[in-house]
């Protein structure tokens, strides 16, 4: 009997749901901590060296991809991996252009991982096209998120080509969870549902745009601590008014989905349109509380 409710709970998609979107908060609390690998690991090879350990890492996971599609029953060809291959070759040759520094390579497998955990996460509730979409989106915007953290570290940097760098890792885990996966019928009548939000819509996008300039204005204060003061009060009263009107969005959303009954099919498209509006609005609000933290404390952002 306790066998079988034990087996139950760890079934069930309550357990999945809190393991999987547990494990994504781990994983993007641990990303600014990855660089005292990489310091560890110069103590007993060279920079350039360690640099070629994430390609090394990607490599065997070619290696693996091709064995397993060997000895898999799949019905697969070459022309399925091309995209993949393609990409992964000029992202590659890409970055090492764009970064001389070899301790930046390590962003591309950080990012096909967390692109991977957060494809898992969201399957648990998500139905219907636009799935790898979201991924891709989520994932860039922890890459801003991740960097933004940087920022606030005396022995750190908060750079637009680790943004750009991260966003191509990303890109490369949603091509391969396209590759692996089995392609479906997508329903997409979802974004009817959000269509109807006007009003969220159109607070979800001023969060994306204040994203944006924000963004953009901590380059400024980064390179120059004067630039920002002359609109302080004006960008602190934004992000006030946008965390404050995010959170009430995301609690009537909440509210709307848990105690409201709704049928079974209504119910399963509604997961997905809550997914879109609530990650999103989530992850702005981080954003725009960040900027807000470094010009209320004048904390020294690099």
């Amino acid at each position: 009997m306790i066998i079988e409710t034990v087996t139950l709970f760890f079934s069930s998609k309550k357990f999945k749901r809190f393991f999987r979107w547990s494990s994504v908060v781990v994983f993007v609390l641990a990303l600014p901590h990855a660089i005292f690998l990489y310091r560890a690991a110069t103590a007993f090879m060279s920079g350039s060296n360690v640099g070629r350990i994430p390609f090394a890492v990607f490599l065997c996971l070619i290696f693996g991809l091709a064995v397993y599609v060997h000895f898999s029953n799949q019905t697969w060809t070459l022309r399925r991996f091309f995209p993949l291959i393609t990409l992964s070759i000029v992202i590659w040759i890409s970055v090492t252009f764009l970064e001389e520094n070899s301790n930046k390579y390590i962003h591309i497998p950080q990012y096909m991982i967390l692109s991977l955990l957060l494809f898992f996460a969201l399957s648990v509730d998500y139905r219907g096209g636009g799935i790898l979409l979201l991924t891709f989106i989520l994932s860039s915007l922890l890459g801003v998120v991740d960097e933004m953290q940087q920022g606030l570290y005396p022995d750190r940097y908060f750079g637009w080509k680790d943004m750009v760098i991260n966003s191509s890792g990303a890109l490369l885990g949603v091509v391969l969870i396209d590759t692996l996966t089995a392609q479906s019928v997508r329903n997409w009548s979802w974004l009817r549902m959000i269509a109807r939000q006007k009003v969220l819509c159109i607070i979800l996008f001023s969060g994306l745009a204040g994203t944006i300039f924000t963004g953009l204005m901590l380059w400024e204060h980064k390179d120059d601590k004067t630039v920002v003061h002359n609109y302080e009060n004006q960008i602190l009263a934004w992000n006030i008014v946008y965390c404050t009107t995010a959170a009430m969005a995301v609690f009537r959303l909440l509210n709307k989905s848990v105690f409201t009954p709704q049928p079974v099919k209504t119910q399963t498209l509604m997961n997905t349109y809550l997914l879109w509006f609530i990650t999103l609005f989530c992850l702005t609000f981080i954003i725009h509380a960040v900027s807000t933290l470094t010009l209320l404390t004048n904390l020294d952002f690099r």
